[in-house]
């Protein structure tokens, strides 16, 4: 249940996350560095220590959605939470890295989602759909694009964000900061299921995620809350490594 963007330039990028979850769950733990085999991701903690959205120090970042209009196989079980998925997979420092890692043992267990990867280097942005038992893939255009789900209809919420999503297109700071923030935090008609900022009787926009990668910095900024109060926030940045895909990287670059 959630409301993602991405806003692309060149090798670099901006992404913005709404993290749509029943009030009793809570907000979860803001960002914190994590290290996996030498290479550091940045990500906030849903409480058992998986997570919906999360950026590594080369400036990939991957984000998790629920896949709520697809009913998982009769025989699928529910073993494990989907946050653990990006935690399984976020080490990668390359899109190659990524090939060598990418498993769907990852992924057994869990119930239907859609992952969204953005690899500046190349620029490229992935999505992959897990229905309990099988993998899609999908390569994306480079270029601003949105992601919705609600658990209400993904399908619906596509329809009325999409629409609020393309009207703000027009507006004359598209894709810079204070335009993703408005527009996650906006109640396009009224505040309710299918508004951006969501708010229902027990389920509401908890937390609102930015991602913000340059040539030389990789930044996750997180609010408590939800976004259309944008309370204060909590902000990591790293230094962004030059890895393998870049075009920065010649011959002498330490291998990855």
């Amino acid at each position: 249940m959630c409301t993602l963007t991405v806003v692309t330039r060149n090798d670099t990028y901006l992404m913005a996350m709404n993290r749509d979850e029943k009030i009793a769950r809570g907000a979860g733990v803001p960002p914190e560095v994590h290290e996996f085999d030498g290479t550091k991701a940045i990500y906030p903690n849903n409480g058992d220590g998986g997570t919906w959205i999360a950026a590594n120090e080369c400036g990939i970042a991957l984000a998790l959605l629920n896949w709520n209009d697809i009913a998982p196989p009769a025989k699928a079980v529910k073993t494990r939470s989907r946050g653990r998925a990006i935690p399984a997979l976020i080490d990668s420092r390359s899109l190659a890295g990524w090939h060598e890692v990418f498993d769907v043992s990852h992924f057994e267990g869990m119930m239907p989602f859609r992952l969204v990867g953005v690899f500046p280097s190349k620029r490229e942005i992935r999505e992959w759909r897990w229905d309990s038992m099988h993998l899609e893939f999908h390569v994306h255009e480079w270029k601003l694009r949105h992601w919705f789900s609600s658990s209400l209809s993904d399908k619906q919420a596509e329809s009325l964000r999409g629409a609020a999503c393309r009207a703000a297109q027009d507006e004359s700071d598209v894709g810079s900061v204070p335009w993703l923030r408005r527009l996650h935090a906006s109640h396009v008609g009224d505040p309710g299921p299918f508004s951006l900022c969501v708010h229902r009787e027990d389920v509401r926009t908890l937390s609102y995620t930015e991602v913000a990668c340059t040539t030389s910095t990789v930044t996750v900024e997180h609010f408590l809350a939800s976004p259309c109060s944008m309370r204060s926030s909590h902000l990591i940045q790293t230094q962004r490594l030059v890895d393998a895909d870049s075009p920065r990287c010649e011959v002498g670059c330490p291998a990855i």
